[in-house]
């Protein structure tokens, strides 16, 4: 059985022409529009087009001996930090190698520590950094992002260890 229609809700011709059919569907449409506006800002908010829990990440070896922090999701002109972290023996220079499209898509700013040495390495960069007492050395690379898409850079060491990151910076 269906509920009376208040009698707000029927269309008038007096004092102004009303269509309440159309009426109900335009705020059907509006209130759809504001929650898919309270969901987007829920994922703005989450992170997914800047830093937060969606867009930080970390991959590591299977190995142990590679790991690394980085942030999914960019975009451009914005900083973006890689945290690399390294496994080797102790006191020693540990090696590593950044491929891929990681200097075609960032501008590197900053490098900590600075390197023993570094060499271009086809697409990329090699670097060598010292290891503490432990065999443990981290490198942290801070880059201002300068593309749009999709990028792929590969974090690898002599030993086979390699990690593939996926970044995507927005407009």
């Amino acid at each position: 059985m269906k509920e009376p229609v208040h009698r707000d809700l029927h269309s008038r011709n007096y004092p102004v022409d009303e269509d309440m059919v159309l009426q109900r569907k335009v705020w059907r449409f509006e209130r759809l529009g504001w929650y898919g506006l309270v969901v987007l800002i829920g994922l703005t908010l989450a992170g997914l087009f800047s830093k937060g829990p969606l867009s930080s990440a970390e991959v590591r070896s299977a190995d142990g001996q590679l790991r690394v922090e980085y942030q999914r999701f960019l975009r451009n002109g914005a900083s973006a930090e890689w945290i690399v972290h390294l496994q080797g023996k102790p006191r020693e220079p540990v090696e590593v190698e950044l491929s891929g499209q990681l200097l075609r898509g960032f501008e590197v700013e900053m490098l900590q520590p600075q390197p023993l040495k570094a060499s271009a390495a086809g697409d990329g960069v090699r670097l060598w950094v010292l290891s503490d007492g432990a065999g443990q050395a981290s490198v942290h690379l801070t880059a201002r992002s300068q593309g749009v898409g999709s990028f792929a850079t590969r974090v690898s060491l002599p030993s086979g260890a390699a990690l593939d990151l996926s970044q995507f910076i927005y407009p």
